[in-house]
């Protein structure tokens, strides 16, 4: 092989192990704001940018190229997001002028409709919005239905975890519809203190982060007083033996919380999160001891197998804490009778069910046929999805490896000079719409190609997309592919794949992917020159895609 490497919200609890002393008088946005997540009703947010303003905030973005290249893991993950002024309403109630900007790591990114964060305070000092300071809509992109953050977060709550109170929003942003948002209140001490009474001692956000030492630099803190010292006890109570592993976590990490947030993401289908993929999650510290938060959840309640190969339904083990301790008869006996709790207690299948036709009905004047069919496969997820676990729960196996280090490196480099029309793809031959001349260097080795092929076309996103190929040998592929603005997508045009203007991957294909496609490789650095480009179909498409490569750094 080439090697390139979310009307019935069940009834709450408290969050398990908080305090029930009076909350703090200081602490707003509580009850105050509850209107604002009321899940009877489908919300209207309405924003008003400058149009220009609006095309800024849209096209900032993140490439795999940035996020995970040179620095990757020094520190916490850099926003590429700047604030702009804007003129915002909430169920035609004005919060007058506030900061609007975009929001999301990789998954959630888009252009047309980007997930948004409205600070109440940035230009208005100490201004809040039924006391609350920020308002978070999400896009739901991994989720067709838009409702899975709702019913994830909701079920999180119902666990007895700190989680996000989450309502269903339809947003339009300078007359434009924008769609179903997830209406989510912001993770941050403030929400701890709404829900525990307590402010938090410290407060981090996970992003692809763990409890390793060379990944405890990504926890972000999200208050002055984290310093860090409460993750690296975590770390180093992860040394001690099997013996006495379990009580030297247990100083640190409120296990029996712990337990109930790991078997409530598997239950959920969490795949992105903390147990999954290291992702998408808080943590902050009460009396002295770590609890966890799930962010992020629209991939939740899937019908995918998302935990890995040789990874079973009922748990999630990707982090060091889950590898750990399902690995000890303790944990393994731990995480069991959490996730027993749940399947008798808050997951509660019924009121699941009917959230989904609630949150049905409540959009059904908007959905698209795409959101009619993921609404139907959220609603049959949830309906198998306790009887599957339970089949299967506590059976042997070996846990998986660890969440592999996410970091990319320089790798190689690709040149393809090319010349096809528009439209080739997808209707035409991948090897006879065009012609392709390459060449290929990874790490450190030539591959010669004997054919190559190049084809131009919409792709799915209404992007522009180039698509090259190489045949390396009798059964061995790799495509790499560009997706452009279309506005871009012009002849003399020269553009960086950066995710903005343009970004691109390498696909593969042999024996041992079973002729499928994986991406194994990732695009970035120099760019590509179209000498000439048009989006009509027949128009000329030819220039050079040169170009570094980016692969896994292990």
């Amino acid at each position: 092989m080439l090697i390139l490497m979310m009307a019935c919200a069940t009834e709450t609890t408290q969050p398990a192990g908080s305090d029930s002393a009076a909350p703090d008088s200081s602490i707003t946005g509580g009850a105050e704001a509850d209107l604002l997540f009321d899940v009877s009703v489908l919300h209207e947010l309405v924003v008003t940018l400058p149009e220009a303003d609006w095309d800024a905030l849209r096209e900032q973005t993140r490439s795999y190229y940035s996020l995970l290249g040179e620095g990757c893991m020094e520190g916490p993950w850099e926003s590429p997001y700047t604030y702009f002024e804007g003129e915002v309403s909430f169920d035609g109630e004005a919060l007058g002028t506030v900061g609007v900007r975009k929001k999301g790591l990789i998954g959630s990114l888009s252009t047309e409709r980007p997930s948004l964060k409205v600070d109440v305070d940035h230009y208005v000092d100490d201004a809040r919005f039924h006391g609350l300071e920020k308002l978070v809509f999400n896009n739901n992109n991994q989720d067709a239905g838009r409702l899975r953050t709702c019913l994830a977060h909701d079920f999180f709550r119902d666990a007895g975890l700190v989680a996000p109170r989450c309502a269903l929003a339809h947003v339009t942003v300078n007359g434009e519809d924008l769609g179903i948002y997830s209406h989510t209140e912001n993770i941050d001490e403030e929400l701890v203190a709404r829900q525990t009474g307590t402010r938090p001692d410290a407060m981090y956000e996970g992003t692809l982060s763990d409890f390793r030492e060379e990944w405890l630099a990504t926890f972000d803190p999200e208050t002055d007083t984290s310093d860090g010292h409460e993750l690296e006890a975590v770390r180093v109570a992860l040394e001690a033996g099997d013996d006495e592993v379990m009580a030297a976590l247990d100083e640190v990490i409120d296990l029996d919380s712990f337990f109930t947030f790991w078997a409530a993401e598997s239950l959920a289908g969490h795949w992105d999160g903390y147990n999954g993929n290291t992702n998408n999650f808080y943590t902050y510290v009460e009396s002295g001891r770590l609890k966890f938060i799930a962010s992020g959840p629209d991939a939740t309640f899937d019908s995918r197998s998302p935990f890995g190969e040789g990874q079973p339904i009922w748990v999630t083990t990707a982090s060091t804490l889950a590898n750990r301790l399902i690995q000890l008869d303790d944990g393994k006996a731990r995480y069991l009778d959490a996730m027993q709790g749940l399947l008798d207690g808050a997951w509660n299948e019924d009121a699941r069910l009917a959230q989904v036709d609630a949150f049905d009905d409540l959009t059904r004047d908007l959905q698209t046929k795409e959101q009619r069919d993921g609404i139907a496969a959220t609603r049959a997820v949830i309906e198998a999805r306790a009887g599957d676990l339970e089949a299967s729960m506590g059976g042997r196996f070996t846990p998986p490896g660890l969440r592999g280090n996410p970091c990319f490196t320089d790798i190689g480099h690709v040149r393809i000079d090319f010349a096809t029309e528009f439209g080739t793809y997808p209707d035409g031959d991948l090897f006879g719409g065009g012609e392709a001349i390459s060449d290929y260097v990874f790490r450190d080795v030539a591959y010669p190609s004997i054919a190559d092929g190049v084809s131009a076309g919409w792709a799915d996103d209404g992007r522009a997309l180039v698509l090259t190929i190489s045949q390396l040998n009798e059964t061995t592929f790799v495509a790499p592919y560009v997706l452009v603005d279309p506005d871009l997508f012009t002849s003399g045009a020269a553009l960086n794949i950066d995710g903005i203007a343009a970004e691109g991957a390498i696909l593969y294909q042999d024996a041992t992917t079973g002729g499928a496609w994986e991406t194994v490789a990732y695009l970035g650095g120099e760019g590509v020159t179209f000498i000439e480009a048009g989006t009509s179909r027949g128009d000329t498409v030819s220039g050079v895609l040169d170009v570094g490569v980016l692969g896994s750094a292990e």
